[in-house]
């Protein structure tokens, strides 16, 4: 492709225009309507042109030339700035002209236009279904989770299965938790973990024992209870597929009593360890088991029926007991993941809470919770608040978004119930 100015054409070329434009001028006045692409149509002065054949007559410039028609626009031409252009969408050819701000395109009236988006009816199809089409994969809201190429080799899918086979045979427990624990965090062996109900319940049992409640837990009791929490709550975070087979073995699970517990797992899997729970000289251990027990119940409510079972349980007053019980600095931690636990789960509608869920309870007033530190569940609101006053210096501490949200909670509890004793 040959780009020339019109100046430095050689003398023979020049005087060939010459003729032809002087020839079109005096036969005819151009119709605004002809392309860009035609001499007749260049201005005169320095003009870049874009020859691809030794006929001048083919010539063209290499900036278009708008006119107040839509004139057409060649691949290879340069378009100014702020001009009107349109592509037709079947051919690709496109076209521009100088832009007039309020012109309306006689082929659009009639049409409803929001802005830039132009509302097509639809034809309607009444209450038939869409036919799937025969042999389509079945739909999975969480999406496929991908296997790794040999789950079962030597390596991490070895170790993997390995470490299943030692837990649920109790034998080197806390190998075998380490390194479960370590790979839970993945999509497809925290669904393979959770899938085989041996497993779960030995997690359970192990996160849950009974020792971890009495007056001085050994160190190796609080460490297996933390890894097999820390493994739960791994497997089932942002995993729905996991979550559903812990409800799918949450049936059996609930009527588990684990060798060394006094009570079923459908309460024991809901205690937690408070401040106050046992005496300050035996509480060392207690703030992190706390936390990553807390972490753990905080996935598995993400399912509605055990959301319900923790309710029933009279989850939120032991959550009210971590908030409220300790003022020491090592308690922090746990106390921010309990706040966190009740706003996702409960309180903020951006987090996919189930709102309306809690709180519901009636409310004793400010005097009588004042007087009574024990009544803790009938005075969270008042405990929130006295809370959240600590730190009102600090805006954006948990505690004061906790005590936010709540108050907007009850407030649209009362706005529902006035409306329905209205009907």
């Amino acid at each position: 492709m040959a780009k020339l100015r019109l100046r430095s054409l050689p003398l023979n070329l020049l005087a060939l225009v010459g003729i032809i434009l002087v020839g079109v001028t005096a036969s005819s006045s151009p119709s605004p309507k002809e392309s860009a692409s035609s001499p007749s149509s260049l201005p005169s002065g320095d003009v870049e042109l874009i020859c691809h054949t030794d006929n001048p007559a083919e010539c063209y410039p290499k900036l278009f030339q708008a006119t107040e028609d839509f004139q057409v626009v060649r691949d290879d031409q340069d378009l100014p700035i702020g001009l009107h252009v349109r592509l037709d969408v079947t051919t690709g050819r496109k076209e521009a002209k100088i832009n007039v701000p309020d012109e309306v395109n006689p082929a659009l009236e009639g049409l409803p236009v929001d802005t830039s988006m132009v509302i097509i009816e639809q034809e309607e199809t009444g209450n038939t279904p869409l036919k799937v089409p025969r042999n389509a994969p079945v739909y999975e809201p969480a999406g496929k989770i991908k296997m790794p190429r040999n789950p079962d080799a030597p390596g991490e899918g070895g170790a993997f299965s390995q470490s299943l086979a030692v837990l649920k045979k109790g034998l080197n427990v806390d190998e075998a938790l380490e390194m479960l624990e370590d790979i839970s965090h993945d999509i497809y062996y925290g669904l393979k973990i959770t899938e085989d109900y041996d497993t779960v319940r030995q997690l359970f049992c192990l996160a849950n024992t009974g020792a971890i409640f009495a007056a001085s837990p050994s160190a190796t009791v609080l460490g297996r209870a933390r890894l097999a929490a820390l493994t739960l709550g791994s497997a089932v975070q942002n995993n729905p597929k996991a979550l559903a087979e812990i409800e799918r073995h949450w049936p059996s699970l609930q009527k588990e009593r684990c060798p060394d517990s006094t009570e079923d797992l459908a309460t024991a899997a809901f205690r937690l360890v408070a401040p106050t729970s046992r005496p300050a000289e035996t509480r060392e251990s207690d703030p992190a088991l706390a936390k990553v027990r807390i972490s753990a119940i905080s996935g598995l409510i993400k399912n509605d029926g055990l959301r319900k079972q923790f309710l029933a349980n009279g989850g939120m007053n032991l959550l009210l007991e971590v908030l409220v019980g300790s003022d020491e600095a090592e308690w922090e931690p746990a106390q921010k993941k309990t706040a966190f636990l009740i706003l996702d789960n409960f309180l903020d509608k951006n987090m996919g809470a189930a709102l309306g869920e809690w709180p519901t309870e009636t409310q004793a007033k400010d005097k009588e919770c004042a007087q009574r530190p024990d009544l803790r569940g009938d005075c969270w609101d008042w405990n929130a608040k006295k809370l959240a006053d600590r730190f009102k210096s600090d805006k954006s501490h948990w505690s004061v978004e906790l005590y936010s949200k709540l108050k907007e909670q009850r407030k649209a509890n009362a706005s529902e119930r006035k409306g329905r004793e209205e009907l």
